[in-house]
């Protein structure tokens, strides 16, 4: 399995269980975060609204993935927020990702 498909089941993990145990495991101390609208998280910021139980990720789809970078798209669901579709860049070293960014298009009605 691909290292970005794995973030993103322990990120649901830590969703599902509000235990930020399954993600912190893939997160590097000076992990980074960055939403659609250019807003940024520090690893802890992530990791607490990781926790809140308000989001679940689902339909994990690699694009691209190599020794520095990967790619994916998932389905978000957010009670919130409604339905949407996400798309990650992020960047990794050994097995951690260092920064993560996405792109969030929201279902039509």
């Amino acid at each position: 399995m691909a290292l970005v498909e794995t973030i993103l089941q322990a990120w649901d993990k830590t969703m599902e269980t509000k235990n930020p145990d399954h993600l912190g495991a893939y997160l590097a101390q000076d992990f980074e975060f960055m939403d659609s609208n250019d807003e940024r998280d520090s690893r802890s910021e992530t990791l607490d609204w990781s926790t809140k139980g308000d989001l679940r990720i689902g339909d994990f789809k690699m694009i691209y993935e190599d020794d520095k970078v990967m790619c994916a798209t998932h389905s978000v669901t957010d009670q919130n927020a409604g339905p949407s579709t996400v798309m990650v860049f992020a960047k990794h070293e050994k097995g951690k990702a260092t920064f993560w960014t996405i792109l969030r298009a929201f279902d039509q009605n």
